[in-house]
Formats: C-alpha cells, structure tokens, sequence
C-alpha cells in the first residue's frame, strides 16, 4: 500500500486546508518543530481509515478545532496492488464517505465495508475503532510513545499470521484446528473447573454443595439420636442427685452441730472483749512509764547542755582577748605603713611636676616651630590658589555634549533649510535710474536685490508692471523654515554664549585641557598641605588657611630650652616604683589589720552565741524541774512501772482466756453450715425443674424415631458422595488434557514461531549481536537471551525496547507483505531513546525496508535524521 496525498480541513489544529503531495513508495521523512501537527496527520490518516463518518464519539468530538462549529474532512489518495483509490471522509455536520477507484465509487456504509474488506480490518464498536480490529495497518502505524513498550500484534494479524505460518510450517498445534480442540477441552473443563483457580463450579460445584448439605444432615440426625440417648441418662442422674440432695437437707446432725458452734461463739466473743479491756489497760500504764523515762531523761540531758554552755563562754572569752591584742598590734603597723606611703606618694608627684614642666617647654617651643612652618606653606599656597581660580574658571566654560550637538543638528537644518530655499527661489537684481519708484506687491521698497519664492508684482512708477513668477509652488513655506531655522539656531548660540558650533568645539576643548591641569595642580596643592598633628593642623588647603587665620600677627622665633627630659622621666619612673612598693606594703597591713579584725568579730560572735546559749540552757533546766527535783521525778517514774508490770500480768491472763477459743474459725464453721444449707436449696430447684425438662425432652424425641432418621440420612450422603467422585474424575481427566495440550502447544510453539523468529532474529541480530529472541501465544516479544542470560522485555532499557518493537513490527510486515496484505509503516517520532550508534543502524533498517514497502518519517529532529537518505517533506 502505497499513500500518495493527505489533505486535511478543519480537522483540530488544521483550521485552513492543508494538501500534502509528493509521498514516494519508499523512504519519506517529514521533519517540522514540535507543535505544527505532524502527530494529528496521523491521527487524520486514522480517522479516514479506521473511524466510521457516522461516529458521534469523544474521539470524533476532539476533531473539531477548539471553539469552532465545523465539520473536520479527511482525504487520502493511495495505491494498493497496483490500483489507485481516492478515500474522503467528513465528520460531525453533513457527515459523508466517498471512496473511489477500481472503476467504481461506493458512498456511505458501503463504502465502509468496501474499505474494510480492502484494507483487512473490522469495523469497532460504539466508542470508536478498537486496536484489535485495525488489521495490519493498525499495528504498523505507530504514534508517539506508543513504541515505547513491547507489545503483542492485534487479533485480525495473530489470526492471519497463523494462517500463514500453518501453511508455511504445516503443524497442528497453535494453529486454528489446534486452538478449536483446544477451545472445546477448555470449555468442558470451564463447566466444572474456573481454569484460573481451578475452583469447582457447574455440575460438580453442585455435587460438592450437595454432599455438604447431606453431610450436615447426617450430622444433625446423629446429634439428634445423641441427645435423645443423653437425655435419658440425665435424667436417671437428675433423679438420684435429688434424693441425695433431699437426705442432707434433712439430716439432724448438721442442726446440732449448729447449735454447738453458736454457744462457742458467744463464749469467744467474750474472752476476746475481757482481752482488749486488759490491752487498753496494760497501754495506758506504758505511756505513763514511757513519759516518766523521758521527763527524767530530758533532766539530765539539760544539766549536761548547761555544763557545756559553761565551759563554752569561758573559752571563748579567752579567744576574744586573744584576738583584741592582735588587732591592737595591726592597727600600729598600719599607721606606719601608711605614713610611708603618703612620703612616697609626695616624691613622686614633686619629680611628676618637674618633668611636665619641661615637656611644657618643649612643647611651647615645637608648636612656635610648627606655626612658622604653617604660615611659610600659606604664603606658598597663594600663586597656587590663584591659578586654581583661573584655570576653574576655563574648566566652566564647558558646553554640555547634548547641547552642543543640539546646536550641530540645528546648524546643519539651517543649511539644508538654505539649500532648499535657494534652489526654489528667483533672485532678481533691480538698478533704477533717473529717481523711478518701485513698488513690490504694492509696498515702496529699494532693494537692489529681492529672492522671488513666490508671485511678485514689481512696478516702477507708471511706467508699467512686471510679474515674476519662480518655478516652485512652496516657496513660501520654504522661506518660513529657513527664518525659523535661522531664529532657532540664534537662540541656541546666544543661550550657550557661542558663535558657532565649531566654538562650542574649541572652547570645549580649552575647559577639557583646563580640567586635566586642574587635577594635577590640585594635587600639587594637597601635597602642599600635609597637615601637622603636633599643633593640632589637619591635611588640606582649607585646614591650613584657618590655622594661619587664627593665629594672627607672625610668630617671632623661640630658643630651644636645655631639659634633660631623660633623666626627668627616670627620676618619674624611680619615685613611682618607691610609691608602689609602700603602696604594697601598706595594702598588706590593711590586710592583717581586716583578717585581725574579722577573727576578733569572729570570737566575739562566738562569745555572744556561747553566753546565749548558757543562758537558754538554764532557762530549759529550770523548765524540765517545773517546781520538782529529780528524786520525787525518780519515785513516780518507780511508782508508775510497778503498775505497767501489774497491768501486763493481767494482760498475759486475758490472752490465755482467749487463746483457749477460735472465734474466726468458729464464724467460719458456722458460714459454711449456712452456704451449704442454702446451696442444697438451690440444688433441689434445679433438679426439679431439670428432671421436669428432660421428662419432656424424652416423650417429645421418643416419638419421631431418631434412630430411623440417622439411616435415611447416611443413605444421602452416600449417593452425594458417589456423584461427586464421578463428576470429580471427569474434572480431573480434563485437566490432564489441557496440561497435555498445553505441554504440546509449548513443545510445537518454536517450531511454529520459527519463521516469524527467524525474520525478526535478521534485524536483531544487526543491533543486539548475539542476541536470541522468544515469543509467547500471542506472538508477543517474551524476552531476550544474551549470554546465556533471559531477560524479560518489561527489565530492558525504555531505549532498547523502542527498538525491538519496531523490529518485529517489521518482522511480522515481512511475513504479511509475502501474504499479499496491504503494508504501509507509519512511525511518529521514533528513537527518541537510541544512542547515535544505534540511532544509525535502525534508520540503516528501515532505510533497507524501505525498498519492499513505503516507509513514513514524522520527526522533529532535524539533526538526528540528516543522515538518511529519503524524500523529503514539508507541511507547508
């Protein structure tokens, strides 16, 4: 199939009519930028083949170019077994199809079904045309990414590359009669087993649902039959226990050895109140012993605190006197120290005095030297100053740039405004003899020369007239813009104060000059003033003239004095070093004196706190006596333990009364008679009620024959269960056969694939050396072998998996075209993934397989495909 022309009209992006000739049978490249419609051209070439006129879809929607009301058309004229056909399609308004060739023209449906029968495609369904039935031309013509991954070819070309390869390869297995056992074996299998899971369903789904079901009737009926037996037992066992239950009730011994217990308890409950009488007696004569010990023991302890106290002032009195004579001895060295200090510090400021005098002098006498200096460089600073002044005022005459070239435009408007008023203007010399009157457009005048721009009437006296009359009619406007140029360029000079431009020029470059000599005496001067910090004069010619003017009349010249500042300043650094050691030794006494007196306050806080601490002592003494001595407090303290013995006695004879009787275990004995009673009760309503239950339960079961139904049901389950192992077996045997089909359709699949692997080995092999190929049922590219290593397709890079799509695109083109199918290789910018290396072979192939079937390019890169050889195409 060979396309000769596409023309497009109102087809999305295509508002205008768009005809694209010039397709050759072979290599054709179409390189544009991104954006200018390349991909919707092959959309277009989609709908006109594959889209019915009639669809009304989303798809045929998007045709129609955003915000228009249009009706998209397609045409396409193409060759196909060496007749030539004309396709045109029109979508969404007045829909129609035209196709024509072969000596006819079909329009309409038939038109359709003529294209589908012609190109080997089916029509879709409701939505548009399905990839499955585009035929050939739906897996050849590839649009963007679509190559992207490594895809199975549709239905309509497995089913007619089977067909080729039965007859090629002349085996059963993967061909059609193959596929219709295999489709039979499926189906009796998918009746009883879903071939994915191979979960039951159907007849044996039902086999299986009902030997559960008698399965689980045989269950109730046992469970039945085992509580009609259990049943009867229970109630045999309900029986007995009641009349046990109904002997303990009435037992006579349980009620006297309750009457027992109760006696025993009253008895307890009073040895155990005559025993915490005698506790709470026997603890109230120990606190009062416990008291007395500690009232005794608090008297000893305060006589002890005031004999210590005692001891503690008289020491620390001694401390105090100690410390007093300390502090006296410190004071007088301090005072010592202190008047050496102060004869120090008198020397040092005596030798501080002499020196500062003499650096006064020295001082006085470096200033008067540094003044004369000052005003020397102020009388040389005149001449400079003065040229300064004279060369700013040339630097000021500068015309600005802008402006002078204003005055340059100007200038040359006023010669252009001449040439033009010259070459339209009549100049007329007028001589006038014996007095004659001339009169120019009837005003007297006596000019002897008048530039004529426009009619002129000159008369002289009565003597007559004459009318000069220049060639040009715009003489007037032309004399105006001259005036005008003339008064403007005037102004402009007097505004700047020149008489020229060429002036402006030169008095320009005076200022230029005055300006570079500007910089250079200004730095001479600034040299000339460096400033003198030693009278206070800062850098700058401004500085200097105020110092000089605030100084007034010239300084006169001042002799040099003789001080030796040397050894003025080490007379200073003596006396200092003598003032620093008395000021060190007069700062270590002030320090004993404050550690001596700190150490006197220390012991005389001590002092205070010791005699305040005997004083509190004997306070606390005289209260634990509390008008009593320690003998009568020994007596009671005797007095009062002889009681607590008495009381413990006691206590010992209360213990041993209670001892003799257990009243928790009594309580206990007597709770457990009562639950037991009480629960014996219980008993006998529940068995009552249970023997009644089950009485009932044995009359209503008796009746229904529970043995019987337990038979019948057992029967069920056995014909459910032989159903089932005959439905199973037959499931079984079916899976065999498919395994076995399966087996021999994996077995037969390389020798049935061999051609297509075979044709698509012959370009792999030039891009992938050593590379083996394996294709699945559905003649889909499994994977790839390199170096004994498999490798599905979906691992490999998105690069190499663009180009083995396209290769065995061209592989199963190879085995149609022998076929006689219509062919035709469409690819929308292809090998955007491939290096240059790989680049070059590819287009080496399809330039190779552009020789057996016509081969189309759409690319926007230029560069990449500069190389190949083909017709090339533009869209515009």
């Amino acid at each position: 199939m060979i396309i000769k022309s596409l023309e497009v009209a109102n087809f999305r992006k295509f508002r205008d009519p768009l005809r694209i000739d010039g397709f050759t049978d072979g290599f054709n490249v179409v390189v544009e930028a991104n954006e200018t419609g390349k991909s919707t051209l092959l959309e277009a070439l989609r709908a006109a083949f594959f889209i019915r006129h009639s669809a009304k879809t989303e798809l045929v929607r998007s045709y129609v170019p955003i915000g228009d009301d249009v009706a998209p058309r397609v045409a396409v004229e193409f060759t196909l077994r060496g007749q030539s056909w004309s396709l045109e399609k029109q979508f969404m308004k007045t829909t129609s199809v035209r196709l024509t060739g072969n000596g006819g023209r079909r329009e309409s449906d038939a038109a359709e079904e003529a294209l589908q029968e012609l190109l080997g495609f089916e029509r879709g369904n409701n939505r548009g045309s399905d990839p499955e039935n585009r035929g050939p031309l739906g897996m050849l013509w590839v649009e963007q990414m679509s190559a992207l991954a490594v895809e199975s070819p549709n239905r309509i070309v497995r089913d007619t590359v089977r067909g080729v390869l039965e007859a090629e390869v002349g085996a059963v297995t993967g061909g059609r009669r193959f596929d219709a056992i295999r489709n039979s074996v499926e189906t009796a299998y998918g009746a009883l087993r879903t071939p994915a899971t191979g979960k039951s369903r159907g007849e044996l789904g039902a086999a299986e649902a009902r030997l559960s079901s008698t399965a689980t009737a045989r269950q109730q009926a046992e469970a039945a039959f085992r509580e009609y037996e259990q049943a009867l037992n229970d109630l045999d066992g309900a029986k007995a226990r009641l009349r046990i239950v109904e002997r303990d009730l009435a037992d006579p011994e349980t009620g006297e050895q309750r009457r027992r217990l109760e006696s025993d308890q009253k008895l307890a409950e009073t040895a155990s109140l005559r025993l915490a009488t005698a506790e709470a007696q026997h603890g109230r004569a120990e606190e009062l012993a416990k008291t007395a010990v500690a009232r005794v023991e608090r008297l000893g302890a305060a006589e002890e605190r005031v004999a210590k106290a005692k001891e503690g002032v008289a020491k620390s009195r001694s401390g105090a006197e100690k410390a007093q004579a300390a502090v006296d001895t410190a004071v007088g060295e301090e005072k010592q120290r202190r008047a050496a200090l102060d004869e120090a510090r008198k020397a040092r400021e005596r030798r501080e005095a002499d020196l500062k005098e003499a650096r006064g002098r020295m001082r006085a006498f470096s200033t008067a030297a540094g003044e004369r200096r000052a005003i020397d460089a102020r009388n040389a600073l005149g001449e400079l100053e003065e040229r300064e002044r004279a060369l700013e005022a040339d630097a000021a005459l500068a015309v600005e740039a802008t402006a002078l070239a204003k005055v340059r435009g100007l200038e040359r408007e006023e010669v252009s405004a001449l040439a033009r008023f010259e070459a339209g203007a009549v100049k007329v010399d007028i001589e006038l003899a014996g007095g004659a009157e001339l009169r120019i457009d009837g005003a007297p005048s006596v000019a002897s020369s008048v530039d004529v721009v426009s009619a002129t009437r000159f008369e002289i006296g009565s003597a007559g007239s004459i009318v000069v009359r220049p060639p040009q009619a715009s003489g007037r406007s032309v004399e105006a813009d001259l005036v005008a140029a003339r008064e403007h360029l005037a102004a402009s000079l007097r505004a700047l104060g020149i008489e020229s431009h060429s002036a402006g020029v030169a008095r320009n470059e005076r200022a230029a000059a005055a300006e570079r000599e500007l910089v250079a005496l200004r730095a001479q001067i600034s040299a000339a003033c460096p400033g003198d910090p030693t009278i206070g004069l800062a850098p700058g010619a401004d500085a200097l003239r105020a110092f000089v003017a605030g100084l007034g009349e010239t300084r006169a010249d001042i002799t040099a004095p003789d001080d030796d500042l040397d050894a003025h300043e080490a007379a200073v650094t003596d006396a200092r070093l003598a003032e620093a050691a008395a000021t060190s030794t007069h700062d270590e006494s002030r320090t004993a004196l404050s550690k001596a007196e700190n150490a006197l306050a220390t012991v005389s806080a001590d002092l205070t706190a010791a005699t305040r601490e005997l004083d509190a002592a004997e306070a606390n003494l005289r209260t634990v006596l509390d008008d009593a001595d320690r003998a009568s407090l020994e007596s009671a303290l005797g007095e009062l333990q002889r009681d607590r013995t008495a009381k413990l006695e006691l206590l010992e004879q209360a213990r041993a009364g209670a001892r003799a009787f257990d009243l928790d275990a009594i309580k206990r004995r007597l709770d457990n008679i009562a639950r037991a009673t009480a629960r014996a009760g219980e008993e006998r309503l529940e068995l009552t009620g249970r023997i009644a239950s089950l009485e009932a339960t044995v009359a209503r079961e008796g009746t229904t024959g529970p043995a019987g139904r337990v038979a019948v049901a057992k029967e069920e389950e056995l014909a459910a269960n032989s159903a089932l192992s005959r439905l199973r077996q037959e499931a079984d045997t079916l899976e065999v056969l498919r395994k076995a089909l399966a087996d021999a359709a994996s077995d037969a699949s390389r020798t049935f694939l061999a051609p297509v692997t075979r044709r698509a080995a012959r370009y792999v092999e030039r891009l992938l050396p050593g590379c083996d190929l394996s294709f699945n049922e559905e003649l889909g590219l499994a994977g790839v072998s390199r170096a004994g290593v498999d490798e599905s397709c979906g691992g490999l890079s998105r690069g190499t998996q663009e180009q083995l799509a396209i290769l065995t695109r061209l592989a199963f083109a190879d085995l149609l075209l022998e076929d006689g199918k219509p062919i035709s290789l469409i690819l929308d910018d292809p090998l955007v993934y491939s290096d240059d290396e790989r680049l070059e072979t590819m287009t080496d192939i399809l330039q190779e397989a552009s020789q057996r079937m016509q081969v189309i390019l759409l690319t926007c890169r230029s560069k990449a495909f500069r190389h190949v050889d083909g017709n090339r195409i533009t869209l515009r």
